[in-house]
């Protein structure tokens, strides 16, 4: 093995926690950075971090993202991953350039955990509400009124690499907290979707003058966004943060390149906010992780119940569902009661978007009704 391979390995290994663990399997990954200045050796080590993060949420590693966010302010960039799993091996197996940006990709040797939370088998539906550009006065200087909309594509992107425990649909419309109410939560929650999160930019303001008389005037610019996570089956708010960066700003008085350009996104500016939109995607990831995947009935027949639930959900056969029924209030959000006990259901068929289940005991079965709530699990020995 090289130098640089081996200078690899300690550096993105003693990013990670290290405790006892269990069978090893390998992992690939890519992961890419900009080249700053020509320091080829800070945008390897920088790619190769994002491929090892990318690597361990695939293989149930719990992101930190607090140790990248505190108090809402975006901290100095490192690599922030708590996890009760261990990396054994790690090859760089290809590395290439494009203009100023370095792509690697890694196969890495990961311990997973010995115990893992029921819920981080599966892939938990996501509604991605369109940013809401709310500092529409600050938007002037630069002419980022499209922000709002390029910003929630940079955020799909991040939670499809950072959160791959939500299973992500990008609304073409923004919601706030406010317009969730019940009814219409509930009916969201019956066509699939499990959770929504929505965001808003609150700051783009400019602040002091930063550079020398003799040089070109550049000013603090800031931003802010207040990201909301919310449950659609418990109809609760289930995380709120505001996420709050700065940089250098130099177009005060013309148009900056268009937000949706390579070009913004590697500007001082641009890439603290993709810095900041990746941590709110590992924020995700941790709160959705060890949630239940949940979905409601939506045919019973000859002993057999169909979920719009299938493999894109992480779902297997053999998979056991428990079948609940609840009923609600009639006005207000919450549940009223269960009724009667819980039923174990089995997964005997599936597609990539649906589920079908039955019991060995038909009776069990018969007060089901289209409707009625599923949780998922995987199948136990007794």
């Amino acid at each position: 093995m090289g130098a640089m391979n081996k200078f690899l390995i300690l550096n993105a290994v003693s990013c990670l926690l290290f405790s006892v663990a269990a069978n090893a399997d390998w992992y690939e990954a890519t992961g890419q950075a900009l080249i700053k200045q020509g320091d080829m050796a800070q945008a390897r080590q920088m790619a190769v971090d994002d491929a090892v993060k990318r690597a361990a949420l695939v293989a149930g590693a719990n992101i930190n993202s607090r140790q990248q966010v505190i108090n809402g302010v975006l901290q100095p960039e490192h690599l922030g991953i708590s996890s009760n799993s261990e990396i054994k091996q790690l090859h760089l197996m290809s590395e290439s350039q494009s203009a100023d940006m370095l792509t690697v990709t890694i196969r890495v040797d990961i311990e997973p955990e010995v115990t893992q939370c029921q819920g981080s088998a599966y892939r938990k539906p996501v509604l991605l509400s369109q940013i809401q550009l709310q500092a529409r006065q600050d938007a002037i200087y630069g002419q980022l009124f499209e922000l709002g909309t390029d910003a929630t594509t940079q955020l799909e992107r991040h939670l499809r690499d950072y959160s791959p425990t939500a299973l992500v649909s990008t609304m073409q419309q923004s919601v706030t907290p406010e317009q969730l109410v019940y009814p219409d939560t509930d009916r969201l929650f019956s066509r699939g979707n499990q959770y929504m999160l929505m965001a808003t930019i609150n700051d783009l303001s400019l602040g002091e003058t930063t550079s020398s008389f003799w040089q070109a005037e550049e000013k603090q610019r800031f931003f802010a966004l207040n990201v909301s996570l919310y449950d659609l089956f418990e109809q609760a708010m289930v995380y709120q943060q505001e996420y709050r960066t700065s940089a250098n700003w130099i177009y005060n008085n013309k148009s900056a390149p268009l937000t949706h350009s390579m070009a913004f996104w590697q500007l001082p500016y641009g890439q603290k906010i993709d810095q900041l939109l990746k941590a709110v995607a590992e924020e995700v990831q941790l709160q959705l992780q060890c949630k239940p995947l949940l979905s409601s009935i939506k045919q019973v027949e000859n002993n057999q119940i169909r979920l719009e639930l299938g493999k894109m959900h992480g779902i297997q056969a053999g998979d056991e569902l428990v079948l609940f029924q609840l009923q609600r209030h009639p006005i207000s959000a919450g549940v009223k009661r269960v009724l009667q006990d819980p039923v174990i259901l089995t997964v005997t068929d599936l597609t990539d978007k649906h589920t079908w289940a039955t019991t060995n005991n038909a009776k069990l079965i018969q007060h089901i009704q289209q409707g009625d709530v599923v949780s998922v699990r995987k199948k136990t020995s007794y």
